[in-house]
């Protein structure tokens, strides 16, 4: 492995979308990781209008804790990093097909 695969890549070079991509991973994350809060929370607001704000109010910080806590920068540098070597890898395995496909194409 090159020195350069080594290297993390700056995250101020992800583009516009890649950072949506990484918002929705993350917000995917915390989702999962508040699923049962999330269903409390969802549960206490069924049927209820104007009520839900002294009727849920538990179930409505308990919600906020848990996604504040799971929307935190180190859990977003954690899939940010893991966004990109993903990212790395599609990179590598599409140079090596086309590496592939120039050798065949100079047999030919």
């Amino acid at each position: 492995m090159s020195e350069a695969d080594r290297k993390p890549v700056p995250l101020w070079m992800l583009s516009p979308k890649d950072e949506g991509e990484i918002n929705e991973r993350q917000g995917k994350f915390a989702r999962g990781k508040c699923k049962d809060v999330l269903m409390a929370f969802t549960d206490c607001n069924r049927g209820r209008l104007i009520s839900t704000s002294w009727a849920c109010r538990k179930e409505t910080d308990d919600m906020m804790e848990c996604m504040l806590h799971h929307m935190q920068p180190e859990f977003r540098e954690q899939i940010a990093n893991e966004f990109i070597e993903e990212k790395k890898q599609l990179i590598l395995k599409a140079r090596q097909e086309n590496a592939e496909l120039q050798k065949r194409e100079q047999r030919i």
